[in-house]
């Protein structure tokens, strides 16, 4: 036997809606719907006389009813369930982002904290209320470097906005710059 919460009027309604929302002409035969849903013909009557009651469905035979409402709200709650799946989705991935950005943000002020990385001199700003970092050279940064053979150098100047992609070193060296925002110059040393 079935549970009285699978009998139930409520849950009836919500798959009777289901059906209701895969008519593409929003008509359904009543007593085909009574045979998918395995009920009684007289819940999909109740159903029906209250739909019926406050203008959302028409008789348009004996045993024929076409939707009335608005086709997008017709297995509402089947779609709002997608809409919050995909939601709590997006909340996860935002999550997992704001995440890697902390991480970036602290394994990079710990790169240019680190004692260590003093020889290779450069000015990082990092702006803790947006969350903005900058990376710059002076000139004299350039001037000072001891031995310049065994270093490569790329002086980029570009507009603020510009993207810049560096691929993981262990496949192959490339860079990409992108700018929406006007020319980008770049210089090898």
């Amino acid at each position: 036997e079935k549970s009285r919460y699978e009998t139930s009027l409520n849950l009836t309604t919500k798959r009777f809606l289901e059906l209701l929302s895969q008519s593409p002409d929003g008509v359904v035969d009543l007593n085909w719907a009574a045979e998918v849903l395995k009920v009684q013909k007289r819940r999909i009557y109740d159903i029906t006389n209250v739909l019926e009651g406050i203008h959302l469905i028409t008789k348009k035979s004996k045993n024929n009813i076409q939707w009335l409402g608005n086709q997008d709200t017709v297995g509402a709650p089947g779609q709002h369930r997608l809409l919050e799946k995909e939601l709590r989705e997006l909340q996860a991935a935002e999550r997992q982002l704001d995440d890697l950005i902390q991480m970036c943000t602290v394994q990079l002020r710990l790169l240019t904290e680190d004692p260590a990385n003093q020889q290779y001199p450069s000015r990082l700003y990092i702006c803790s209320l947006t969350h903005h970092t900058a990376a710059y050279v002076t000139c004299q940064d350039l001037r000072s470097i001891v031995d310049p053979s065994e270093q490569m150098v790329m002086v980029i100047k570009a507009p603020p906005e510009t993207q810049l992609q560096v691929a993981d070193p262990a496949e192959a060296f490339q860079v990409s710059v992108r700018s929406t925002q006007g020319p980008i110059d770049v210089f090898l040393c």
